[in-house]
């Protein structure tokens, strides 16, 4: 009787399920007709057309993903075919790789452009790292397809590494970071940023894919190994406002900007266009263990007088190692209709 508030009767059945207890867990109420697993299932048994992830993405092609991500190039093989000889040279030691790319020597340059594409070089203490791509063709194709396929798959119909604002619902000029308490961010990193940013428009992507299971749904998983601070991705999406995000049942909204007010705080959601940012998974942060789990962080900050918000590394990140986050992260201490009014969730039930 308690939980009453987070039960949700199938539209098909009538039998009641707590949210918490559905895997994938539900975040949010759905706005739509909803139906249990069991009916889903059921369904899914008789359609025409129905297919499970994995046969999904294996119908998509190296074309289909470089035109979906607006790649210049047309296979994603072409992605080491143009970028060997730097990719090779970081399967190298360092030394030889410094005089293979013939690397300068000044102890205070953050990064360096080879090509097209931008390397950290001296990383300090708080710098964050710019993500090497797969240095391996097949793997970098794979998780790249796996990406492709779990955006189209969820029903994103366009990529993005950019914030999208729709006339009428949210304009760009309403991200004003001076109506928010935003920490600034050193003009180093803010450097380092960009140059990241700019990798991401010639193919070069953090070392991650993405996975499907029934009872998780799905997650993002690291291939190769990443030091601490290593760039992710920028959270992207259409950008909102609180008030008007109220109608939507979407399980993967960030808070952008906090005026205070629901009209003209800022909500990110990436249901229909975005990146692979909706793909890392919540972490319960009503428990010490499951906070010491979190190995991914986030950060709000201005670039240009915008808020954005970057997702990177809180720690040394291994191969298969799952990444997850706190979504709630700054807001400790406020009830779970609070967090609804703010497009945050009541995580005390996530893995």
């Amino acid at each position: 009787e308690n939980d009453a508030c987070r039960m949700l009767i199938c539209d098909d059945c009538h039998k009641g399920y707590h949210m918490y207890c559905c895997r994938p867990v539900i975040v949010s109420i759905p706005t739509n007709k909803w139906t249990c697993y069991k009916c889903s299932s059921s369904a899914s048994e008789c359609a025409v057309g129905v297919r499970s992830f994995v046969d999904f993405a294996a119908s998509i092609d190296q074309q289909e993903c470089c035109s979906f991500l607006k790649l210049p190039f047309k296979k994603l093989s072409k992605f080491h075919e143009s970028h060997e000889e730097i990719l090779k040279a970081f399967e190298t030691p360092q030394n030889s790789r410094r005089k293979q790319l013939n690397l300068p020597k000044a102890k205070t340059i953050a990064t360096v452009q080879h090509n097209s594409l931008h390397y950290s070089l001296r990383v300090e203490r708080h710098d964050w790292v710019i993500p090497l791509p797969l240095t391996q063709s097949r793997p970098y194709v794979q998780s790249t397809i796996n990406i492709v396929a779990a955006m189209k798959y969820c029903g994103m119909t366009s990529y993005s590494e950019d914030l999208v604002y729709r006339e009428g619902v949210a304009t760009e000029e309403m991200n004003n970071a001076a109506l928010d308490s935003v920490e600034p961010l050193n003009r180093r990193n803010l450097e380092i940023f960009q140059h990241f940013k700019q990798n991401l428009k010639n193919g070069a992507y953090p070392p991650i894919t993405v996975e499907y299971n029934d009872r998780v749904g799905f997650s993002a998983v690291a291939v190769a190994g990443m030091a601490k601070h290593t760039l992710l991705m920028e959270y992207v999406g259409e950008v909102t406002t609180v008030r008007a995000s109220e109608q939507s049942d979407s399980d993967s909204l960030m808070m952008l900007l906090d005026t205070g007010v629901p009209e003209t705080s800022l909500i990110i959601d990436p249901s229909r266009t975005g990146n692979a940012a909706r793909f890392l998974n919540g972490i319960n942060n009503r428990s010490q263990f499951s906070r010491r789990k979190a190995n991914v962080r986030t950060r709000r900050f201005v670039l240009d007088g915008k808020c954005r918000v970057a997702l990177f590394t809180a720690k040394k990140i291994l191969p298969g190692d799952y990444l997850t986050y706190d979504y709630n992260a700054g807001i400790e201490g406020k009830e779970g209709e609070e967090w609804a009014k703010n497009g945050f969730y009541d995580t005390s039930f996530f893995f």
